[in-house]
């Protein structure tokens, strides 16, 4: 088994899938972090917002950049890398190669694991990269909590409203440390989903892609429009809102996301059982 994770950990890595999908990562990254500095450069009554504030998913400063890479990058850039090489190894014929020497659950379940932390990886490090950006600009902390000269009752109404309010006043960094891990993980279910999918008849790699993305706009369309109090839209749990504690239940989001794990490690495992690969 751990020739088979070391085998199939060496192809994501050598994927140009991945390197491509890391690049554009890190380009969003840069672009967002240098807009909004040059922002701040640019408008000197503004008080510097501490580095844990500049972060891309800190939805008080970069709020439409955060919203667009939670709704729409995180789902392409969990799928792309690696979701598509069952299919891949299906097309070249290698499947039949590594079955003969290693279990085919072994190989599928594998398989399976390197999609999952292709999906973490790829989310997981840039946002990663971004605050250590903010720390080379940004002090730890700043004097107060305001923002572009917001008042002083606006922070306080946005700290003590915030999910996970006690762990943000503990220490901010690892509450953003938290929700970097909540993206990597959700990009991980997000990408095994896409894996599961690779598995059904007259698939291909495009589809594989398109359908995840898909499934990921159509739950965060319905989960806006299903109620007005609390959100089920996916992605609005993946980033630090105003209000968060007041209009997230992250009961529902751990059983959507242990729903989705379990459906598609249910369905690897009916495609272990089939006899034809």
């Amino acid at each position: 088994m751990i020739n088979v994770l070391k085998y199939e950990l060496k192809r994501l890595f050598s994927r140009k899938e991945f390197f491509i999908v890391m690049v554009i990562a890190f380009f969003y990254i840069s672009v967002d972090f240098i807009y909004h500095s040059v922002m701040l450069i640019n408008s000197p009554l503004f008080e510097l917002p501490s580095a844990y504030q500049m972060w891309l998913l800190y939805n008080k400063v970069r709020g439409q950049w955060g919203q667009l890479f939670a709704y729409f990058l995180i789902p392409l850039f969990a799928t792309i890398p690696y979701s598509d090489s069952y299919l891949e190894d299906k097309r070249a014929g290698v499947i039949n190669f590594i079955i003969t020497r290693c279990d085919k659950r072994v190989y599928l379940f594998c398989k399976g694991i390197v999609v999952f932390f292709s999906g973490f990886i790829v989310v997981f490090v840039p946002l990663l990269f971004d605050e250590l950006l903010c720390f080379c600009l940004l002090p730890v902390y700043s004097p107060s909590e305001n923002v572009f000269n917001h008042p002083t009752y606006n922070a306080y109404q946005f700290l003590s409203t915030v999910q996970l309010s006690k762990l943000h006043s503990i220490n901010p960094y690892l509450h953003n440390l938290f929700y970097m891990l909540l993206n990597g993980v959700c990009a991980g279910i997000i990408a095994l989903v896409s894996y599961s999918i690779s598995f059904f008849r007259k698939m291909n790699r495009y589809l594989v892609v398109i359908l995840a993305f898909l499934f990921y706009l159509l739950e965060n369309f319905i989960g806006k429009l299903i109620s007005s109090s609390t959100t089920f839209s996916i992605a609005d749990y993946l980033i630090i809102l105003p209000f968060s504690s007041e209009i997230t239940n992250y009961q529902y989001f751990l059983i959507f996301m242990i729903m989705l794990f379990f459906i598609s490690l249910i369905i690897i495992n009916f495609k272990c059982s089939k006899d034809e690969v």
